[in-house]
């Protein structure tokens, strides 16, 4: 991997670093080399701290509280984990998914493209990021690192139903599971998002370059999600906004949680009273942001609800949302170095993979011993669309 993260830095620029004399992308090359060589919970903090400060909107030395959202991963795996039989890392995993991604843009100029015509057409989003390829960084590391960050939410709910299944498995005939339901109090209020005005300086700037922003009248997430979905997709946002009104329901009625759900709102909901607090630009929200955060959405969502009835989607193609498409890959494959929580998960202690990324395929390599419990994977992307020859694990 270090060949194709190494071309990947050479390249990027940020804004920050060459307007301000900043040190960031120093900082985040010292940082992922860390991980590169230890790959383990601390270097992973190295790697989150330097990319949440290079991109901390707000006043830099006050403490980042997005950075402790990352470590509450962490601390309920490594505790509340024990507790349930199948829970896998995911604060390392998060990393490795980010370098991965990073591994793939660099390798696949067709990948690249895809982003570079979706996210930076300056007729639909004129403040893009100038500088060699920080936009996709920017994005893709908004969705890689935070796209768990729901998961405390799913293994509370397991945790309570094993116990709930040990106290109704006594007398022996009552053994059938019961399921619980959990779910974020007062959703309706987290989820409510006002629409965000520029300030009364910028205001007519702001509306003659974003004339859609006005006329908007999502104040939700859920919301402002289902639209941003519908408009990559080519989906109506309608149908689009009731499938998720009747996920949520189901969630609650059935007894499960999706993380991804909950971290695109969670997500969502930060980045909006950040921008709210400190009163950026809104596109940066309305863009960037629900970018990011619907693609979260997306990585468990498009396999679980759009391929199905009624929406029938087919898989998935990098041009309709590129950061959702490199998640749902990246996220898919990452199975290297996944430490085991749960009684009766099994890990993958290999840190080191062989990685082989082009323009027509995408080859990863383990040892011999973990290759059968890696090969069986499922994609609901269209892997061909980037990689010709396809996916291959060996």
């Amino acid at each position: 991997m270090d060949k194709y993260i190494n071309k990947f830095f050479k390249h990027l620029q940020i804004y920050e670093d060459l307007h301000h004399r900043r040190k960031y992308k120093s900082t985040i090359i010292k940082a992922v080399a860390k991980f590169l060589d230890r790959g383990d919970s601390d270097s992973a903090y190295s790697v989150y701290k330097a990319f949440f400060n290079a991109y901390w909107i707000g006043i830099q030395g006050v403490k980042n509280p997005f950075l402790g959202l990352t470590e509450k991963i962490k601390q309920y795996e490594e505790n509340a984990g024990r507790l349930i039989d199948y829970q896998r890392d995911h604060y390392v995993h998060s990393v490795n998914v980010f370098l991965l991604g990073l591994s793939i843009y660099s390798g696949n100029k067709k990948y690249q493209k895809h982003f570079n015509d979706y996210a930076l057409n300056k007729s639909i989003y004129p403040d893009s990021y100038d500088t060699n390829d920080e936009e996709f960084f920017y994005r893709w590391g908004l969705a890689s690192l935070f796209h768990d960050i729901g998961y405390p939410i799913e293994i509370t709910l397991k945790q309570a139903n094993k116990y709930f299944d040990f106290v109704w498995g006594y007398p022996e005939e009552n053994q059938s599971k019961r399921r619980s339901f959990i779910e974020l109090p007062h959703f309706d209020e987290f989820v409510w998002l006002p629409k965000l005005k520029p300030s009364a300086k910028h205001s007519k700037e702001f509306y003659e370059k974003y004339p859609q922003i006005k006329l908007l009248l999502n104040n939700d997430s859920v919301s402002l999600l289902s639209e941003y979905l519908a408009t990559r997709l080519g989906a109506p946002t309608k149908s689009i906004k009731k499938g998720m009104t009747l996920f949520i329901k189901s969630m609650r009625e059935d007894g499960f949680v999706d993380h991804g759900f909950y971290s695109a709102v969670i997500m969502s909901r930060w980045y909006y009273c950040l921008l709210k607090t400190t009163k950026w630009n809104p596109a940066y929200f309305y863009y960037p942001i629900l970018d990011s955060a619907s693609a979260i959405l997306m990585h468990n969502y498009y396999k679980n609800v759009l391929i199905k009835k009624p929406y029938m989607l087919g898989p998935l193609k990098a041009s309709q949302h590129p950061i959702a498409y490199l998640l749902m890959l990246s996220d898919e494959i990452q199975d290297w170095n996944r430490k085991a929580y749960g009684v009766n998960d099994t890990p993958v202690c290999q840190k080191k993979i062989g990685l082989l990324v082009n323009d027509n395929e995408l080859k990863i390599s383990y040892k011999k011993r973990y290759v059968s419990h890696v090969r069986n994977k499922s994609f609901v992307i269209d892997v061909k669309d980037v990689f010709m020859r396809g996916v291959k694990i060996t």
